[in-house]
């Protein structure tokens, strides 16, 4: 008796649980059968391969219509779809290519949603894609590639130039050049970012030159930007081979005769040679008595070019060593001289002689020290620069020029 009532509880909890099931069963597609009152859900063929290149200002959008013929219109939205434009869409047979132009955009990263709808109304999956816009706030963060230093040579109108580093990060791949050659014409050279030399031949003198930076700032933006050009005066070069390194010819072992200027027998007392030393492996313009070599008396190192009118100043790299035996007022001394007459006086005329400026490179060391020392030009002339030396003591001397410059500061 006990097991059958035992039995008859065990049959009713199955019947109520199974009738529970049902409920909640019956429950759940009732729920799923409001999803499809009104039929089933049918999507048309979705945007393939979307592609949004940047701009200023502007952004274009590209994609592939490829698998549904029935497509007839595309949409895309952006600002939260509270902007959006509708584009027709003529299907054909083959792969079509959407290619859209959003002009008059505000600059910001933009997020965009493209939606494709076929003959019925039915719409497709949405395709999402971010466009960035470039304006006025990345126009004024792009700056100029420095120049680091510049040459324009008068005497055979060349000009060099290297340019600085400069961060990339910003898009920066070239810079524009602009000038005017001897003919008069305006010309406009490129210079790569991976590049920092340039070198220009026929560059017409007494003409400013300009140049300007082009950034791209990403590689899908469809715009470059380009800096304001910067106007410059080249740095002109009157006088050739002035050093860093000075260059030579007739050379032997460490000796040879300096390039480009007119040196005498005593300027090259060793073998016909020493106005130019490599000792170091650096070419310097020397004059070297001692340690087995001749003294020099009025050692001469001079050329000559037309000079505009003007003031210009002289920047000489030297050094020489201390001597202490035999020094008197016409030995152990060298000048720097300037003139209008085609040569350079002997060390004892310097200070009586016509001249446009000296300087008395009297200071002793073993490094190099830059001296400067400005000369007036008052009319276009032939002015001759040069050194003059005595080494005529008992001790070992030398003078080496580094480098020098000339430059028309007025």
């Amino acid at each position: 008796m006990n097991v059958l009532k035992k039995s008859n509880r065990i049959t009713k909890f199955v019947f109520l649980l199974l009738l529970i099931l049902g409920s909640i069963g019956c429950s759940k597609m009732d729920d799923w059968k409001k999803y499809v009152e009104e039929g089933e859900i049918s999507y048309t063929g979705k945007l393939d391969s979307l592609r949004i290149y940047s701009g200023k200002n502007r952004v274009k959008i590209e994609g592939l219509f490829i698998s549904d013929p029935k497509v007839i219109e595309c949409r895309v939205f952006w600002n939260g779809r509270k902007d959006s434009v509708s584009i027709p869409v003529n299907r054909t047979q083959n792969t079509d290519t959407l290619r859209l132009m959003l002009e008059n955009m505000t600059e910001n990263v933009h997020n965009f949603e493209v939606v494709t709808f076929d003959t019925e109304g039915n719409k497709s999956i949405t395709v999402y894609g971010i466009g960035n816009v470039y304006g006025e706030r990345y126009q004024q963060s792009i700056f100029n590639r420095p120049i680091a230093n510049n040459s324009l040579k008068a005497y055979d109108n060349t000009f060099t130039a290297t340019f600085g580093n400069v961060d990339r990060t910003l898009g920066i791949f070239a810079t524009e050049i602009r000038y005017v050659d001897t003919e008069g014409v305006n010309q406009t050279i490129r210079l790569d970012i991976d590049d920092k030399d340039v070198a220009l031949t026929n560059v017409k003198i007494d003409e400013s030159m300009s140049f300007r930076s082009l950034y791209l700032p990403d590689t899908l933006c469809l715009d470059t930007f380009y800096t304001a050009y910067t106007d410059f005066n080249p740095s002109l070069t009157y006088y050739r081979n002035l050093g860093y390194p000075f260059t030579a010819t007739n050379i032997s072992g460490r000796w040879g005769v300096l390039q480009d200027w007119t040196s005498n027998a005593s300027a090259n007392a060793i073998s016909g040679r020493g106005s130019w030393d490599n000792n170091t492996g650096v070419g310097v313009l020397s004059a070297e008595a001692g340690w087995g070599t001749p003294n020099i008396n009025n050692g001469k190192i001079y050329q000559a070019t037309t000079l505009p009118a003007g003031k210009y100043k002289v920047d000489i790299e030297f050094r020489r060593n201390n001597v202490t035996a035999n020094v008197d007022a016409t030995n152990n001394l060298v000048y720097f001289v300037v003139t209008n007459n085609g040569s350079i006086p002997n060390v004892a005329d310097v200070l009586s002689s016509d001249k446009l400026g000296y300087y008395n490179l009297a200071w002793i060391n073993d490094a190099y020290r830059v001296v400067s020392f400005e000369f007036d030009n008052p009319v276009t002339q032939e002015v001759t620069i040069g050194y003059v030396a005595n080494l005529m003591s008992s001790s070992n001397q030398y003078f080496n020029v580094r480098g020098m410059s000339v430059s028309l500061v007025e």
